[in-house]
């Protein structure tokens, strides 16, 4: 069994390979989902965390690499198994044939996406804010292919 990370381990990490503030914000994004989806499921509220922080922890550095690069620094820092498995799973069908198959695995490759386009809809609004941000308006983005495309 490899190392259980703790949020503030997973932060340095996120912090060492991730260095534009963008990236780090939406890493902080998918934490807090995945950490409001833990609660809503019982589950480690910490772990699901971590995952979130780390989801894209090879993606900055190793764009062409994404979901595989991330195994190497991962078992490098002698990271449990638990999470690269998790990690690498947000990718499937993407970027990787790693098949979400935990609950928390499901939650992260649901969310990720849709964490990214309801940023990029707040910062388009004038408040910035996604407390007055409707649901009408993230799903009417949502069918433009061309909003946000990466």
């Amino acid at each position: 069994m490899g190392k259980m990370l703790t949020r503030q381990e997973a932060w340095e990490l996120l912090t060492r390979y991730t260095k534009t503030p963008s990236l780090q914000k939406h890493a902080l994004a998918v934490e807090a989902v995945m950490k409001y989806f833990a609660k809503l499921n019982n589950e480690d509220v910490e772990k699901w965390g971590v995952v979130g922080l780390l989801h894209d922890l090879d993606y900055e550095q190793f764009p062409e690499e994404h979901c595989h690069k991330v195994v190497e620094i991962m078992q490098e820092e002698g990271i449990d198994d638990f999470y690269i498995h998790a990690v690498c799973s947000h990718g499937y069908g993407i970027c990787s044939d790693v098949k979400p198959e935990h609950i928390m695995e499901k939650v992260l490759f649901t969310i990720d996406e849709l964490t990214g386009l309801i940023n990029a809809l707040c910062l388009m609004r004038p408040s910035k804010s996604v407390l007055d941000l409707e649901v009408k308006s993230v799903k009417k983005k949502f069918k433009d292919k061309s909003f946000a495309s990466v």
